[in-house]
């Protein structure tokens, strides 16, 4: 046991001195997941050796605020999942991958980092975006970055959010790669100051972003993707994905999806843009990307609205559609496109 390496516990029951025994017993342990471990009250992880840690914590105490403390030199990799409100104490200055996944890192949620020197990507989903961001130290070192915000944001009044870009560049001005899901954009949106809407010095840098649309207010969206693109100056590809249910729900002919991607592209001709079609709880599916049938084909399929099969009298294939053709994809992809797609694919 003392050579352990790898160890996992999944809903298993332990107290603070068995917890912290078992980690002192377990001198060359370099990676640690810790999944739903009842009866925890104050969860203390001191470790030289410890790389990668993995904690999913909505279970640890109950009816109270969580206590994690990480004391880990050596750090490389962490995942912190909660469903309550958590005191959290890190210091890993060697870490490179941080995932917090977290009601709210606000003044009764208490976050202390003895800073992050080589920490380059980090995803951060939580109640409130904008006063999360202010927990945490300017941080020049990162460059990925995933916001999600799990709540949504009143669309007309955002006295009640914090969330902006300028907000972010400040924090971390070196992010070359930035992602944001739908609800962190509507706050972002709720936080539009037309009047004034600076990004300063992380505009550079800035070479992707990916967006997660719901295209609730058509005008307010372009004018949110025209003040990122139009002030980062570095931006060399936009991907934004549409919410399914614009499609299924409200606009069953494409006609609004089809209407802002060309507005977005003929403004920024420039710009590499990829677009694609999001949905609660499906993956990702990528629809327009400048690439070669062979690719178009395999994305079509993967959303299981085109196949085809070889004809057993002439060995050619033949294209099959589902019902459902028309219902998610095609109103995105022009037909004859698609066309195209399938005759490049069988030369």
């Amino acid at each position: 046991m003392p050579m352990l390496t790898s160890l996992t516990l999944a809903s298993t029951r332990l107290c603070d001195r068995q917890l912290s025994k078992l980690v002192e017993y377990l001198p060359n342990l370099q990676v640690l997941n810790l999944e739903g471990v009842i009866g925890v009250q104050e969860l203390k992880i001191h470790h030289f050796n410890l790389k990668t840690c993995h904690l999913v914590v909505n279970t640890v105490v109950h009816n109270c605020q969580e206590s994690i403390t990480l004391v880990t030199p050596n750090l490389i990799a962490l995942k912190v999942v909660s469903a309550l409100k958590a005191t959290l104490h890190v210091e890993a200055p060697m870490l490179s991958r941080f995932h917090l996944s977290i009601p709210a890192l606000c003044n009764a949620c208490e976050f202390h980092v003895k800073g992050f020197e080589y920490l380059k990507t980090l995803w951060l989903e939580c109640n409130h975006i904008g006063s999360s961001l202010s927990r945490f130290p300017i941080t020049r070192t990162l460059e990925n970055l995933t916001l999600s915000s799990r709540n949504k944001p009143p669309r007309v009044d955002a006295r009640g959010s914090q969330a902006t870009i300028r907000k972010v560049f400040t924090i971390f001005p070196n992010v070359s790669s930035l992602c944001i899901k739908s609800n962190t954009w509507l706050e972002l949106e709720a936080c539009l100051d037309p009047q004034g809407w600076e990004i300063l010095d992380g505009r550079k840098g800035l070479r992707t972003i990916r967006g997660y649309l719901m295209l609730v207010d058509l005008s307010l969206t372009f004018s949110c993707v025209a003040r990122v693109v139009d002030q980062c100056v570095g931006l060399s590809e936009v991907s934004l994905l549409i919410n399914r249910d614009v499609i299924y729900h409200r606009d069953d002919s494409g006609h609004v999806p089809k209407s802002f991607m060309s507005k977005c592209m003929a403004r920024w001709p420039e710009l590499k843009w990829r677009w694609g079609i999001w949905g609660e709880h499906g993956k990702d599916y990528w629809i327009t990307d400048p690439i070669t049938g062979q690719e178009l084909i395999k994305c079509v399929r993967a959303c299981n609205e085109v196949l085809t099969k070889t004809d057993s009298d002439n060995g050619e294939q033949v294209q099959l559609t589902r019902p459902s053709v028309d219902d998610e994809i095609l109103p995105l992809i022009d037909v004859i496109d698609l066309r195209n797609a399938i005759r490049d694919e069988r030369s």
